[in-house]
């Protein structure tokens, strides 16, 4: 009888710790719109920049994440009974303050200051014709390659501060931050913000 109640105890202490990961998943999938210019951030029908917009949600509000998609680039989101895909770049695990913000919930070493929304594209030029450029994780050298693109290749600029750029690979479905410096305009157009 005693081995039935340690063993009844054991498994309902197993059950317990199996049970524990999920509640504490389920806290942290709240996140907020953190937006650097304080706009509202486009909730789209599906993973991609274009004429799919189906809310705006605005600076500050609390969003459920769902899922990360498309190594991070978008999140799968419910704001207001409403299910669709937002721009990782422009979520925070904290509130943002009304007075200001540093974008995304990223370091405050990093700054999203002064980007303006933008739609071109543009073909990736290095300083040298067998060069390449890195697309960053963020507007700073200091952060990680996301990946690397070679002369010719073609990005859509949604983003731009003067020195930086927040580009788009529709190819490869990622987003990321590319030096101005290293970009060509092909044409203008698109989506206004």
């Amino acid at each position: 009888m005693k081995r039935k109640w340690i063993s009844f105890l054991l498994a309902l202490m197993m059950a317990a710790m199996l049970c524990t990961p999920v509640f504490a998943l389920a806290s942290t999938n709240i996140f907020y719109v953190d937006t650097a210019n304080h706009k509202t951030l486009n909730m789209r029908s599906a993973c991609y920049m274009g004429d799919n917009i189906i809310a705006s949600i605005p600076y500050r509000a609390e969003v459920t994440v769902y899922q990360f998609l498309e190594g991070d680039t978008w999140a799968l989101v419910e704001y207001n009974g409403q299910t669709g895909y937002v721009m990782t770049r422009y979520l925070s695990g904290t509130r943002p303050s009304s007075g200001g913000s540093t974008g995304g919930g990223s370091s405050s070493s990093i700054s999203y200051k002064d980007f303006i929304p933008t739609y071109y594209t543009a073909s990736v030029k290095p300083s040298t014709p067998s060069g390449y450029v890195n697309m960053r994780w963020a507007p700073s050298k200091s952060t990680a390659v996301h990946e690397v693109y070679y002369s010719g290749d073609t990005l859509q600029v949604i983003a731009d501060n003067g020195t930086w750029c927040q580009v788009y690979d529709a190819s490869r479905n990622i987003c990321g931050f590319m030096m101005k410096q290293f970009l060509t305009i092909l044409s203008f157009g698109g989506e206004g913000s």
